[in-house]
């Protein structure tokens, strides 16, 4: 391949690792920090029971984890066979991405957006928006 088949390579290459490796890497590792503080927190709080959170966490965190590898697996492959630009434009394009989505990481709306769409008819929406309204 060459010049301009190499360029849109390596531009393909930096937008999928911005725009889909680091969401779902970052995705994945809230499902082990913020999410799970935030749903043993609505446990605490009485809003969802504690065997929900039980049977459905570890589901979501095992299949985001699985996720995660495989499109990191599948970057870091793509990025090898595209050397020796093809490996500056993945990290590039990731450590954006992480930069550019980092407050999956954090508490904040999208916390309670995520637990909603995670834990659907298990819980009680009076009590979490009670707590919501008291929280934020």
């Amino acid at each position: 391949m060459e010049g301009f088949g190499i360029l849109l390579l390596n531009v393909v290459l930096t937008l999928f690792a911005f725009f889909a490796a680091a969401p779902i890497t970052l995705s994945a590792i809230s499902t082990f920090g913020v999410q799970k503080q935030f749903a043993q927190a609505m446990v605490e709080e009485g809003v969802i029971a504690e065997e929900e959170v039980k049977r459905i966490l570890p589901k979501k965190q095992g299949a985001g984890l699985v996720i995660a590898i495989i499109v990191l697996a599948a970057l870091g492959i793509a990025a090898w066979r595209a050397a020796p630009y093809g490996p500056i434009c993945a990290v590039v394009g990731f450590v954006l991405g992480l930069v550019k989505y980092r407050k999956v990481l954090q508490f904040n709306s999208l916390t309670v957006q995520r637990f909603k769409n995670t834990f659907k008819d298990s819980f009680d929406a009076a009590k979490l928006n009670r707590y919501v309204d008291k929280m934020f």
